[in-house]
């Protein structure tokens, strides 16, 4: 979504470099999953707003020229854009005749037509009238031109919207991509993003919770989730006289979060992580709302939910777990943003996984070759189930998507490490992006492939999927999550740690971490050899054993990354060597070789950035009881940006 316009001009010149090239050489072809295209109808949003001037390029609509390419590309659907203030320019006019005009041609054409409605930029009109809230920002108090999700008559208009819709294009939609109120359509607040496409004069990223229905919901979730206002104050360490004097804390560049991170006070520390919770945890409760208002006029279309910014930043309103589990009750899918990092991508994946809820993933608008194919082996790590591109970039690797598609099953790959994303502490931290000694851990190795989990994930009961995790970031956290990672490693999990300082509950209790922790730890110096461990000596002065499992302390610091991905490799592969009872993941990548592999149900697959030519020798007591390839030896040779596939039998 973030490179609407780029993808459309770099999209009108591909009529002329396909003339130079034969059907055959275009054609993908039949997908094992479905793959699905979209962005059209941009330019008559962006003329409406003074963002653009010229007219409407063949790609921007459903022309011959762009059917041509949908049937070459291998996809099932094209996504179209309505918005609410191109649909009813004057009160209770509305016109959808330029969007049933797409679909009635697209499905002339052979493919399905896919909404993504943007409601949430209003008509001229109704931003004139006494009806419309805005958001509002909370630091600022400046009102931005797009539909406030606390408004009112917010379930009025989606409700409206989407009935005139129906009315007026009958059958003709197969998919629902359910657009949010905010910037792109994404499940987060605004960020500025769009101002390209509406000029919106105060529009940045920040906490957007300051209209008085905002404030309102904020007091009302508070009395539901504490039950009396002496409850709270004692929580929070206030004073408040009444349920309605309630206030937000101070989100003036996070002083609230910076003075609960100095004082250390549980009390300081509550408050933060209470308005956290409930300013990320309003999205939970608004999206299966919508999604069912939505469902009164299209009950059996699927329907899709965009995850956006590719990040869990504080003021982006992205709880990325519970949106997992939410999407059970909605009964939706999720897509995020592609070819942003891979630890963003897995940090979703993972929880999808988990909770059971279909996982795919968007591109840029230009993604280059190279970027393609590394893009296309992380949807399959990632067990992507639906697969969304556009045109420009898919024209561009036709060969490749032909001869690699049927290694995009779907399938959820075989993974049994986990690195630990602590939310309460990122929330606290505010860093940006993602934790850094988590992210640098899952994204400068090639040797292992990783899940990511949470608290939430961890308090639901996911770590028991797994047999090794790495904790190396998170400082805070609550004492539920340190009962159940104590429980797990009791129960024979290995926990990778490194030396971070203590770990503790929000009210300053460390006695459960150091339970776990190993005692007079030394120097790295004596056990490194390069960047590499003496393993066995590893074992031997840095573990303890806890149960039938065992914590492994690596004696360095958290920025210490080269010895902490080396630990990490180890334990994963070699954790045998701590006893019986311990086993190892297989070893399908070898280490230090120059490739990727992700281990799926019922093959391996490879991926090479530089090239390879190399014989890959399989260790045979790793595949006792597992589907194996058919020779434990075998050569690899790949070119640079090439996937291979093993199969297992």
């Amino acid at each position: 979504m973030r490179s609407m316009l780029l993808s459309i001009l770099l999209a009108m010149g591909l009529t002329a470099s396909l003339a130079a090239q034969t059907p055959e050489a275009l054609e993908v072809g039949p997908t094992p999953i479905p793959w699905y295209t979209g962005n059209l109808n941009i330019y008559p949003f962006m003329q409406k707003y003074g963002t653009v001037t010229v007219e409407p390029p063949s790609m921007d609509w459903a022309s011959p020229e762009r059917l041509a390419i949908l049937k070459r590309i291998g996809v099932f659907a094209d996504v179209d854009i309505p918005s609410w203030s191109m649909v009813e320019p004057e009160k209770g006019k509305w016109d959808f005749g330029r969007y049933l005009k797409t679909a009635q041609l697209l499905k002339e054409a052979g493919f399905g037509y896919i909404p993504f409605c943007w409601v949430h930029f209003p008509p001229q009109w109704y931003m004139d009238s006494p009806d419309f809230v805005p958001y509002r920002c909370a630091e600022h108090g400046e009102a931005l031109m797009q539909l406030s999700p606390w408004s009112p008559k917010i379930w009025d208009i989606y409700r409206s919207f989407y009935s005139e819709q129906k009315k007026a294009m009958g059958d003709y939609v197969s998919w629902m991509r359910v657009a949010m109120p905010a910037d792109y359509g994404e499940v987060g607040y605004p960020a500025g993003m769009t101002s390209w496409l509406v000029p919106q004069k105060h529009a940045h990223a920040g906490f957007w919770c300051g209209d008085p229905y905002a404030i309102a919901d904020f007091q009302q979730q508070m009395k539901l989730k504490f039950k009396t206002l002496k409850a709270i104050n004692t929580r929070w360490s206030t004073d408040f006289k009444q349920c309605d004097q309630l206030s937000l804390p101070d989100t003036n560049d996070q002083a609230a979060r910076k003075q609960a991170v100095k004082s250390h006070k549980s009390t300081d520390i509550r408050r933060w992580l209470d308005f956290m919770d409930w300013y990320n945890g309003f999205w939970v409760r608004f999206v299966p709302k919508l999604c069912g208002v939505i469902r009164e006029s299209y009950p059996k279309q699927p329907q899709v939910v965009s995850i956006g910014y590719g990040c869990e930043n504080n003021s982006y309103g992205n709880d990325i777990s519970r949106l997992a589990k939410m999407a059970i009750t909605a009964k939706v899918a999720l897509q995020t943003p592609g070819n942003v990092s891979n630890y963003s991508q897995k940090r979703l994946s993972s929880a999808c996984r988990f909770y059971g809820v279909p996982y795919y993933t968007e591109p840029p608008g230009d993604v280059a070759p190279d970027a393609e194919m590394t893009r296309l082996f992380t949807d399959i790590s990632n067990g992507v189930k639906v697969f969304f591109d556009y045109p420009q970039n898919m024209i561009k690797v036709i060969p490749q998507l032909r001869e690699y598609k049927t290694f995009m099953t779907g399938a959820d790959p075989v993974v049994d490490f986990a690195i630990f994303n602590s939310t309460i502490s990122f929330r606290l931290d505010d860093v940006g992006g993602y934790p850094l000694p988590a992210y640098l851990l899952g994204e400068t190795s090639e040797q292992y492939d990783f899940d990511v989990l949470d608290e939430t994930l961890i308090d639901d009961g996911a770590l028991k999927r797994y047999r090794v995790m790495a904790y190396v970031y998170g400082n805070t956290t609550e004492q539920s999550t340190l009962k159940k990672i104590t429980e797990w490693v009791r129960q024979g999990g290995a926990l990778v740690t490194c030396q971070m300082g203590e770990v503790r509950n929000i009210e300053g209790d460390n006695s459960v971490w150091r339970s776990l922790m190993p005692a007079n730890l030394p120097t790295a110096a004596s056990l490194l050899k390069g960047d590499r461990w003496d393993w066995p000596q590893v074992i031997k002065q840095c573990s303890r054993r806890v149960g039938k499992g065992i914590v492994i302390q690596l004696p360095v610091t958290p920025s210490e990354m080269k010895p902490l991905v080396d630990g990490c490799t180890q334990a994963i592969y070699h954790l045998s060597e701590a006893g019986k009872g311990f086993r190892n993941a297989p070893l399908i990548d070898g280490e230090l070789n120059g490739f990727n592999a992700v281990l799926l149900p019922e093959r391996i697959v490879f991926y090479s950035v530089v090239g390879v030519d190399t014989v890959v020798k399989l260790r045979p007591e790793d595949w006792v009881g597992r589907k194996c390839p058919a020779q434990l030896e075998f050569r690899l040779k790949m070119a640079p940006h090439s996937l291979a596939s093993v199969d297992l039998r």
